[in-house]
């Protein structure tokens, strides 16, 4: 029975690392992925290494890693507000959550890596503070967006690209959407959270390309808001579309209609962002 590389197996996808991050040059790494297939064992010694590389306590290990469960919930929950706050320019939301992050422990990869991402939002989420990047900094920047590559952490840089689409030029941006429709092309199997992320991310693109006066970027991304599940969390994003639709179609007095009964809603941050 492959007991311990199951558990480690198992461990390792909790925190969201591949198979060369848990390894963490402790032992190579064709030999930890044969220790996770029950094909060699794994010395005591460096099974605590390993463990101790990453913060995880050998009787947690033992009992399920609940506490890294736990974390991963309330990390979740804080990353799904934060898409909220950041299309609000809510800096003080922002910090509380960062905040928050760096209260949890133990401070995993998994962690680690979102408080970054927060980090990184709160820095550039403003579209003069991304004006202000260096192109060196700009590059980290995008080092990070796509430097981890499970499927967990892809609905992180999903939120991060939401928040930070700028970075790119609005061509890049155009090509990145794109591919991320094709990679998401199956919207009645997709979970509720992705949904959620994907709809600001459209939204964000679609602002920004009217903006710019690239009408002919709004199309696609438009037309993919359209084919999401009509979810609650999603009516916002799904309103706004409609409000481009309109711009886009010169139906001035409809996109009015929507905006002044945004306002009344008490959307004004968001009002004011369509009047840019």
């Amino acid at each position: 029975m492959n007991y311990i590389g199951n558990k480690l197996k198992a461990l390792r996808q909790e925190l969201g690392l591949t198979q060369t991050e848990m390894a963490a040059g402790i032992i190579s790494v064709s030999f930890y992925s044969k220790v996770e297939r029950g094909l060699n064992d794994i010395g005591v010694n460096d099974f605590l290494e390993i463990l101790q590389k990453h913060n995880v306590d050998p009787q947690e290990f033992f009992d399920e890693f609940k506490g890294i469960k736990n974390n991963k919930k309330t990390v979740t929950a804080l990353m799904n507000k934060l898409v909220r706050v950041a299309n609000e320019d809510n800096d003080v939301a922002i910090n509380s959550i960062i905040n928050k992050l760096n209260k949890i422990t133990p401070q995993t990869p998994f962690i680690k890596f979102a408080i970054l991402q927060a980090k990184l939002i709160s820095n550039t989420h403003d579209v003069n503070a991304l004006s202000n990047l260096t192109n060196s900094e700009k590059k980290q920047i995008k080092k990070v967006i796509f430097q981890r590559d499970t499927e967990e952490n892809e609905y992180y840089r999903l939120i991060l690209i939401t928040n930070i689409i700028q970075i790119y030029s609005i061509e890049e941006s155009n090509f990145l959407i794109s591919s991320i429709i094709r990679r998401y092309k199956d919207t009645d199997n997709l979970d509720r959270k992705t949904v959620v992320v994907l709809g600001a991310l459209m939204i964000n693109f679609v602002d920004w390309s009217y903006r710019k006066d690239k009408k002919e970027f709004c199309y696609l991304p438009l037309s993919y808001l359209r084919s999401l599940p009509n979810i609650i969390e999603v009516a916002f994003p799904k309103i706004l579309g409609v409000y481009f639709e309109n711009k886009i179609g010169n139906k001035y007095d409809e996109a009015n209609e929507i905006k002044n009964i945004l306002k009344k809603a008490g959307y004004d941050t968001f009002v004011n962002k369509m009047n840019r």
